[in-house]
């Protein structure tokens, strides 16, 4: 599983990265540790009206929003408990905390890189730092959903990534990996007028195999695990 990840640049970067129109609220920056149920940057095209059916009506509109890491369904009596950080890609169609939002609520989530823990036959851990260089940045395949609490009314915007069976160049470091988005499925995958099915989740799988080929690891100190420490050396080779 994915359970922290690195974004290096600016909001203002992101923007230009991901081509979006707008940013929307107070959306977070660089963070060189974020830890589940902490505000995440994602990325969505939407439009302005729908039809009944929630199909998108008209221009799609690319935005980057601020949601919550850990996704809260929107049938949840609370926002408490085990958040949903990551979602398997093979089963999701069949979990109804996840169905619903496959549809039609899929999002990216940016990310520079992010950290994984290989266990050695002594048991002990090491973290892996597994990213895209300096000045590249991943396109996690994610879905959100929008949850109203039910107390004060206010609603709530969170979001989870999704994994995959690891690619054979990662394998030595851990069973899983996040979902990489290509060009080709990034579209596709944020495109809300494009019903969510099995094919494009096999899609996506396979796609994230290609971008796999291409990415970078080095080991990193263990201060990683640390929710408190957040500074640029985490990502530091040893």
């Amino acid at each position: 599983m994915c359970g922290r990840f690195v974004v290096a640049k600016t909001v203002g970067e992101i923007l230009t990265i991901f081509e979006a129109d707008e940013i929307v609220g107070d959306v977070p920056g660089i963070s060189y540790n974020v830890a589940p149920t902490q505000p995440i940057a994602i990325v969505v095209d939407r439009s302005f009206e729908k039809a009944p059916d929630g199909s998108p009506i008209g221009e799609l509109h690319r935005e980057i929003h601020s949601a919550r890491w850990g996704l809260v369904p929107r049938w949840s009596k609370d926002a408490a408990g085990a958040p949903l950080i990551n979602g398997r890609i093979e089963s999701i169609l069949e979990k109804p905390s996840f169905r619903d939002s496959v549809v039609r609520r899929r999002c990216v989530i940016p990310a520079s890189g992010y950290y994984e823990w290989q266990v050695k036959p002594d048991g002990t851990k090491q973290p892996f730092y597994i990213h895209a260089g300096d000045e590249g940045m991943f396109a996690l395949a994610g879905l959100y959903e929008w949850w109203k609490n039910p107390t004060d009314g206010k609603w709530l915007l969170s979001a989870t990534t999704l994994t995959k069976d690891t690619a054979p160049e990662l394998a030595h470091i851990h069973d899983r990996n996040p979902v990489l988005l290509t060009p080709d499925t990034f579209e596709a995958w944020i495109d809300p007028h494009i019903e969510g099915d099995l094919d494009l989740l096999k899609a996506a799988a396979a796609g994230s195999d290609e971008v796999m080929q291409e990415v970078l690891f080095q080991p990193v100190s263990s201060e990683v695990g640390k929710v408190s420490v957040n500074n640029e050396s985490l990502i530091k080779s040893i």
